[in-house]
């Protein structure tokens, strides 16, 4: 009798941990997959924003019609609506990393700041003078370009956090199986 209450007792744990662990699996796995999406979206966003940088290099602003224009902005209102579900899921499955939190807001500002010229394009057309904000858009970029790299480096960061408590429950238990 002891000894299948203790076999019924041993079941039970093991079921509960395994339990657990697919649980803990399952939201590392969603951390995952919301990292690796908002790093991409991320990117998105400042490949958009160079798109439209790039639509200036012959010295004038294109009509609002050009053809060039529409792809760009297009492109741009599809990279920061990615941007923000990516963002928002993000937030909602690692919403205890504090410094990623940052990196976000980081990102966000810099993302503001260049919607500021785009929207002034946006109101003047032709009219805009793109050598005015040139070099205020070279340092929004590179303000991008390292928000950037700061949420990649705080995604990694996580990763490996994930990784490193679930190989020591691992070595815990294998550990315990090996002394028996």
């Amino acid at each position: 009798m002891f000894a299948a209450l203790f076999g019924f007792f041993g079941v039970l744990v093991g079921g509960i941990l395994t339990h657990l662990f697919a649980i803990s699996n399952e939201w590392r796995n969603r951390r995952m997959e919301a990292m690796v999406a908002s790093v991409s979206a991320c990117i998105r966003v400042l490949s958009a924003h160079e798109r439209i940088f790039d639509i200036f290099q012959g010295g004038r602003a294109p009509p609002l019609t050009d053809d060039r224009v529409v792809r760009a902005l297009t492109e741009r209102n599809g990279a920061l609506t990615e941007w923000r579900v990516a963002r928002a899921r993000l937030q909602i499955v690692v919403s205890d990393d504090e410094r990623l939190k940052q990196a976000i807001g980081r990102f966000n500002t810099a993302y503001g700041d260049a919607d500021r010229w785009v929207s002034d394009y946006l109101k003047k057309g032709k009219h805009f003078r793109f050598s005015h904000v040139k070099d205020v858009d070279h340092k929004i970029w590179e303000e991008m370009r390292a928000a950037r790299e700061e949420i990649i480096t705080r995604c990694q960061v996580r990763s490996r956090q994930d990784a490193r408590w679930r190989e020591r429950i691992r070595l815990a238990f294998s550990n315990r199986l090996d002394d028996a």
